[in-house]
């Protein structure tokens, strides 16, 4: 039997360090992150010896360390919480070291309220340094000196500032392909369960052993939709803030508004597709109402989902989140799919299944609506940019 070759933690470090060098990714993103804070608590130490001699030194490199994020704007956010979290500390420590003094009593009683003032929204997830600065002040004697607590808040914030301005000089680039490949991927896992739904309806009943499969795989779009989202607030976080809008050459590309209203449309989209499965798993249910649909008809929704397939894919191929203006192969999709439904519909009308007929024309209802989603997705992103 064969062993499993093992890698070890020298040539996964290394690994890891080729990917960072590479390319873009999470692992460049990691080292210019580390790089960033290194710097940062390197200065802000640099920066709080030259300024003064005291005992609190480490608050400055401490948090510089907890401020450095990403973004920018990441870091100005963080940088204003956590210094409104530190001086409410302080102040609080400050209430009792210079009233009542080092009482075990007052700890408690501060540090609870503390506590319960860190859950306020407004410190975000810096709220808990209210309780660990009023604590440490208590603790260590610090709260029973202003002297000590004034050298205490200046070094916080030489700390944050040195975050600020790291992030300041080391911007990261203005880019929204990120986002752009959310949604990308987003329509193209649309066409692929599209795909695989047309392939299995055009065999008729036989093919519908796969509905468990599609219910699955439609199920987790809306992680899908989440996901995409994500992507689009973190660049365009990247944005707000970021010195190197000002520095001329050509603006990012790309809009976020485009994108989350391609990102809407494709999430709607989804839940069509969901409902189509939902209506094909029950009619196809021993228990249920109606009977499931006949193979003619299956053959021919078939094509109509092979069309939803093919505007999906066009979506892809012509990025279109960001075209000012629908692409002649993504018009085309749509003219054509809209034509099937409709042609579908006389052709029930004609030759009406009295008992399949609520089936069919929710199956028809939903995938009618697929297609006006992406041709409204295409023009709400258009209006937005506008």
């Amino acid at each position: 039997m064969a062993q499993r070759h093992r890698t070890g933690p020298g040539e996964r470090w290394r690994r890891w360090g080729r990917r960072a060098f590479e390319r873009r990714g999470h692992e460049r993103e990691t080292a210019v992150l580390i790089l960033k804070c290194a710097v940062a608590a390197t200065l802000a130490l640099g920066v709080g010896t030259l300024l003064m001699d005291t005992q609190q030194i480490g608050f400055a490199p401490f948090s510089a360390l907890l401020v450095v994020r990403p973004s920018v704007y990441g870091s100005v956010l963080q940088s204003g919480r956590y210094v409104a979290a530190v001086v409410t500390g302080a102040l609080i420590a400050g209430l009792g070291g210079l009233t009542v003094g080092p009482e075990l009593w007052i700890f408690a009683l501060l540090v609870l309220f503390a506590l319960v003032l860190g859950q306020a929204a407004v410190f975000g997830s810096q709220g808990s340094q209210i309780p660990v600065v009023a604590a440490f002040a208590l603790a260590g004697g610090t709260a029973a000196s202003p002297g000590d607590l004034g050298s205490l808040l200046a070094m916080v914030m030489v700390g944050a500032g040195a975050a600020v301005v790291t992030n300041t000089v080391l911007a990261p680039a203005i880019r929204f392909r990120d986002a752009e490949n959310a949604v990308l991927d987003f329509a193209d896992g649309l066409r692929h369960l599209s795909h695989e739904m047309a392939e299995g309806l055009g065999r008729g009943n036989d093919g519908l052993a796969d509905l468990d499969h599609w219910a699955r795989v439609a199920e987790g779009f809306d992680d899908t939709e989440r996901n995409a989202r994500a992507a689009v607030a973190k660049q365009e976080e990247r944005v707000r803030l970021n010195p190197r809008r000002a520095l001329g050459g050509r603006g990012p590309q790309g809009d976020p508004d485009a994108y989350r209203a391609w990102i809407s449309a494709l999430g709607r989209a989804s839940r069509h597709l969901r409902s189509v499965v939902r209506t094909l798993r029950y009619s196809t249910d021993s228990g249920g109402r109606f009977p499931a649909p006949d193979d003619a008809f299956l053959s021919g929704f078939a094509q109509l989902m092979d069309g939803a397939a093919d505007a999906f894919r066009a979506v892809c191929d012509a990025e279109e989140p960001e075209r000012s203006s629908a692409s002649a192969d993504l018009r085309a999709c749509l003219d054509a799919g809209e034509r099937g439904v409709e042609r579908a519909r006389q052709e029930l009308g004609e030759d009406r299944d009295r008992d399949r007929w609520p089936v069919y024309s929710a199956l028809l209802t939903d995938v009618d609506r697929l297609f006006e989603e992406l041709r409204e997705g295409h023009e709400n992103s258009t209006r937005d940019r506008g």
